[in-house]
């Protein structure tokens, strides 16, 4: 799939900065809306699949349900007016909170608080709506955050932390010094942000939606062994181009001394959290992997295998 593989290229994100800052908005969800309508027309794709088997599991259908033909358009065309208003706010970040995104006062407050107190703080999220959005609007204010991204950086995640970074967040892939690092700057009141609701290395069987899936708990882990908040958070659309960040109050871990148990509670209680949020608007959840490959049809699968 040439497209496909083009988006996801290192070439991919650059053309979508320069399209950026030379295409009025209309005319970049004009295009996204054509890109995503290809992409969605090929049912026996990889991404197809992926895309439709997770909506089926958020919205308690079956695969082959009637009512999931358009949600992967759906779900395309939210993800191309994301990166079409990211790559708008990368190319003119003035007055980027005013024009672009908002955050619930109260996640900043409680992060800043419990720093204050001793504690770091771990940022999480879910591929929701723009997170790219949430992680801009960290460096506009200035905090002093690292972002544990996946171990293996390459295609368009590569080009994409390269534009984080010129924010000046610190993007990490992750590995042993990177951990490292992460446990540092929590134990100094220090913040540390990731996505959890990918499969990854190191990842344990959890609860998400009902069904078991192999998700990271590093994010936990990190939490119980540096005594360490949690908030929690997703990227909502609020329409014409503007975003808004939302979430609960800050995140106390349950500590009972067994470490293991603890991590896995809090990776489920933070799941659950996300999982709310993801119900609510399922056509803004940006997850390309499919979580439970076993609700895609075999019949289904067979097809998209000859045709690669």
């Amino acid at each position: 799939m040439l497209l496909n593989d083009f988006i996801n290229s290192q070439l991919g994100p650059w053309t979508g900065l320069f399209l950026g800052k030379v295409l009025p908005r209309k005319w970049g969800y004009w295009l996204g809306d054509r890109i995503a309508s290809a992409l969605a027309s090929r049912r026996n794709s990889n991404l197809y699949q992926s895309i439709r088997s997770n909506q089926a599991v958020v919205r308690g259908l079956e695969y082959g349900a009637p009512e999931l033909d358009g949600v992967v358009y759906e779900v395309l065309q939210n993800a191309a007016h994301g990166y079409v208003d990211w790559y708008g706010a990368f190319s003119n970040p003035a007055n980027f909170e005013e024009k672009y995104c908002t955050v619930e006062p109260h996640m900043i407050a409680d992060a800043l608080q419990s720093s204050a107190e001793g504690h770091g703080v771990v940022f999480v999220g879910a591929h929701m709506s723009s997170f790219n959005m949430f992680i801009m609007m960290m460096a506009k204010r200035q905090l002093p955050i690292q972002a544990l991204s996946y171990h293996t950086v390459k295609g368009s995640y590569k080009t994409d932390n390269l534009l984080r970074e010129r924010l000046g967040v610190d993007f990490t892939p992750i590995s042993s010094k990177a951990l490292r690092t992460a446990i540092e700057n929590l134990q100094s009141g220090g913040f540390v942000l990731t996505g959890v609701d990918r499969p990854d290395v190191g990842g344990v069987p959890l609860t998400f939606f009902g069904r078991s899936v192999v998700l990271p708990i590093g994010h936990a882990r990190l939490a119980i062994r540096t005594d360490s908040h949690v908030v929690a958070g997703v990227v909502q659309k609020s329409g014409d181009g503007r975003y808004h960040v939302t979430g609960p109050r800050i995140l106390v871990p349950e500590r009972t001394g067994d470490d293991r148990a603890d991590s896995v509670r809090l990776a489920e209680r933070i799941l659950a959290v996300l999982g709310g949020y993801i119900r609510e608007r399922p056509a803004e959840w940006m997850m390309f992997i499919p979580l439970w490959p076993e609700t895609i049809p075999v019949r289904t699968k067979q097809q998209s295998s000859n045709r690669t």
